[in-house]
């Protein structure tokens, strides 16, 4: 319990701190950043961007949820594997919810070949290192301009005025 506090009391600090401490644009993209991380896709529908945040949402939650199916829904223990292990901590919430649960080692599931066990861990991780890369796509320049910053959107230069007709001589 002392440490869901504690977890909830820097992460509330920090939260104030960086909304003292920036402007309204990059307030919003380090809320979508850190939602990201929680929920891949979150952050790209927090910004206005439903169907790229649908799309990676969908396409890393099959993931980690094929892993974890075949990992016994656990996570990654450094004994499994020491890699893994590290990759996995981009999944945010869900790998948060699984380590409240107490549940220390990943085991292979009853009726399936031992074979299947390594891959399975490999999800895991995959997917929280492409989660990484997903909340750094967050952080894009272009994403303060979908959620309208107070700047002016840049209008096209005027069209130059037409050339006068050459004269004829005769």
């Amino acid at each position: 319990m002392k440490l869901i506090l504690g977890v909830i009391s820097v992460i509330g600090l920090i939260s104030v701190l960086y909304s003292v401490l920036t402007t309204r644009g990059e307030r919003i993209k380090g809320v979508a950043f850190f939602v990201a991380w929680l929920f891949p896709g979150a952050g790209h529908m927090l910004l206005g961007k439903w169907k790229k945040g649908l799309f990676f949402f969908s396409i890393l939650a099959a993931t980690y949820l094929f892993g974890m199916w075949i990992a016994g829904f656990r996570p990654v223990s450094f004994d499994d594997n020491p890699f893994y292990f590290v990759g996995q901590y981009g999944s945010g919430l869900t790998l948060l919810i699984a380590k409240l649960r107490g549940s220390e080692k990943a085991i292979i599931r009853e009726g399936l070949n031992p074979s299947w066990f390594d891959p399975g861990l490999l999800y895991v991780c995959v997917v929280g290192l492409l989660n990484l890369v997903v909340m750094m796509n967050v952080l894009d320049a272009k994403a303060l301009a979908a959620i309208g910053s107070t700047e002016p959107a840049p209008s096209e230069p005027p069209a130059a005025p037409p050339a006068p007709a050459p004269e004829k001589t005769t």
